[in-house]
């Protein structure tokens, strides 16, 4: 047996013949190697930042919201994503994503966005996609060079096949007239095929500054989810700063 396999089943091709004694015949079986592989393929292929992988829906802490009203807008976001996966089916067939919204930086919404990938993922076997809108367009221009490997035309098409997408921070990007043509594309060819995308933004829709077109897509593929207006980010970068500080001065 093949080392690449960690359970020193098969010969790493996710693959074992099983003797059947009582007829002398040998049968196929699925190693268990083989969906950790295919599980392994989909995660470096979503592309999710190493800080979110382990995230899931449950570990959503609502209880580090301390502003009024704060922990009731967190609570409603967590319940409407735990609903969101147990009936995925009905929204996969409409084709209809979620958009986290929040004016405040580091409110949770990429972390509450990214914990639903990651149980679409790992749970619902979903091919899933994470890029920020930023370097999505940043990777449809770059196919403008002359050394690209692939062309506009390509790269978008690839995007466009993609099960669930997470574009993050959409409406940060300065809305040129390019910006909006490369969005609508994106948006209008996954809306037709009912892909579902997933969004986070610092404003609510209808408050993006982007074409009525693009925003009319938006709409349509998306079920608005409010987050709220608080900094979560700094509070948790304060206590482990506060954590390591403690460590630092411990006596040796």
């Amino acid at each position: 047996m093949s080392s690449s396999c960690c359970y020193e089943k098969c010969d790493g091709s996710g693959l074992m013949q099983m003797l059947n004694e009582s007829t002398g015949e040998f049968k196929v079986q699925y190693c268990k190697c083989r969906e950790e592989k295919i599980y392994s393929d989909r995660l470096r292929f979503a592309n999710i930042p190493a800080e979110f992988e382990s995230l899931t829906v449950n570990s959503f802490n609502t209880n580090l919201y301390k502003k009024e009203g704060s922990k009731a807008i967190s609570q409603n976001a967590k319940t409407m994503v735990a609903n969101y996966v147990k009936s995925f089916s009905k929204f996969e067939e409409l084709g209809k994503g979620i958009y986290f919204y929040s004016k405040t930086k580091g409110s949770g919404k990429t972390r509450l966005a990214v914990s639903l990938g990651n149980v679409l993922l790992k749970n619902l076997k979903q091919q899933v996609k994470f890029i920020t809108c930023s370097d999505l367009l940043k990777e449809i221009k770059n196919t403008y060079n002359k050394d690209s490997k692939y062309s506009e035309s390509q790269l978008v098409d690839s995007i466009n096949k993609v099960n669930i997408l997470i574009i993050d921070d959409i409406g940060v990007e300065r809305p040129t007239n390019w910006v909006n043509e490369m969005l609508f594309s994106v948006l209008d060819n996954r809306m037709k095929y009912n892909k579902i995308t997933i969004f986070t933004s610092n404003c609510a829709v209808e408050e993006l500054e982007h074409d009525e077109r693009l925003k009319s897509r938006l709409t349509k593929m998306c079920i608005p989810v409010k987050m709220p207006e608080e900094d979560i980010r700094k509070f948790l970068a304060y206590k482990e700063n506060e954590s390591l500080q403690d460590m630092l001065l411990k006596k040796v």
